[in-house]
């Protein structure tokens, strides 16, 4: 069977994007003007708002498709609820044991 590649375009478009800004951030550090705005409380800024948008794709995005593959392998609603749970910590607790 062939791939549906309907959204390539799109997919296309995005990876196009994802490496411009790339770049743009990039050159930012080259102008003067810019760098003096990167201070303490406006990188803390960032940080924090960057990894609010990876805990948000963790639980809303990540998190149910887990539990709904958990439940395809044959486990009950609340034991797949609780391996996805226990994943998702697992996850956490092992990059924290990492940064050290």
């Amino acid at each position: 069977m062939a791939p549906n590649l309907d959204n390539s375009g799109t997919a296309f478009l995005v990876v196009i994007m994802a490496g411009l800004s790339t770049a743009i951030g990039a050159a930012v550090v080259f102008e003067p003007r810019m760098v003096k705005l990167a201070s303490k409380p406006v990188l803390a800024a960032g940080l924090g708002f960057s990894g609010g948008v990876m805990m948000y794709v963790s639980f809303a995005e990540i998190f149910p498709e887990s539990r709904t593959l958990f439940e395809e392998h044959g486990l009950d609603k609340a034991l797949a609820y609780f391996w996805a749970t226990f994943c998702v910590f697992s996850g956490m607790l092992l990059l924290r044991v990492m940064a050290f």
